[in-house]
């Protein structure tokens, strides 16, 4: 049985492997939007089950919340200053860390100068935990990389690994901006 339309002449075995081709493009279709469907639901969080940082900042003026994660956190200060915290496993030796800091600026020529050292404390939920924060200016070398001038680092041993503090300013002379904010930190070991 042959139909004449007035573009084309369609016979059996034609219009039969045309459906066929319709049907398996439209199953194709189906599969697909069922499968990316499944893969959307797959990727997302169960209510609730975001996941919470060990560190809190209860504010500190002129200082917000930057990025932060389970086990990170970078604050920001109006005033061309950052500081960061971060828990890591293991244990710290303080004066080693110190010095791989200091190394790495001046195997490069820049000059490292200490400051001031203070002492600062971090809320966990045990209590207060005192801690040196060592402060560094920084000169930079003619023709390289410009860094932030003023640098500080400190470290607190805990039963499970260590918290790194960092803070970093245009000069050294800023570098006292950044202990309101590090000081309104606070860790929960737990989570």
């Amino acid at each position: 049985m042959k139909q004449k339309h007035k573009y084309f002449t369609l016979n059996r075995y034609t219009t039969s492997a045309l459906v066929f081709l319709v049907v398996a493009a439209a199953s194709a279709i189906v599969v697909l939007q069922h499968n990316r469907t499944d893969a959307a639901v797959a990727v997302k969080p169960a209510v609730g089950a975001a996941v919470k940082s060990q560190f809190s900042f209860t504010g500190a003026a002129d200082w917000w919340q930057g990025a932060t994660n389970k086990t990170s956190m970078a604050l920001f200060h109006s005033h061309d200053c950052f500081t960061s915290v971060e828990h890591k496993t293991d244990t710290v030796d303080v004066a080693t860390e110190l010095q791989k800091s200091q190394d790495v600026l001046t195997s490069d020529g820049y000059t490292v100068t200490p400051g001031s050292i203070q002492t600062l404390t971090l809320q966990t939920i045990a209590g207060q935990r005192q801690y040196e924060l060592h402060q560094f200016s920084i000169t930079t070398p003619a023709g390289a990389h410009a860094v932030k001038a003023g640098q500080e680092f400190g470290y607190i041993q805990l039963s499970s690994g260590y918290i790194k503090v960092m803070g970093y300013c245009d000069t050294a002379d800023e570098l006292p901006a950044t202990i309101p904010a590090l000081q309104a930190i606070k860790f929960d070991e737990s989570q």
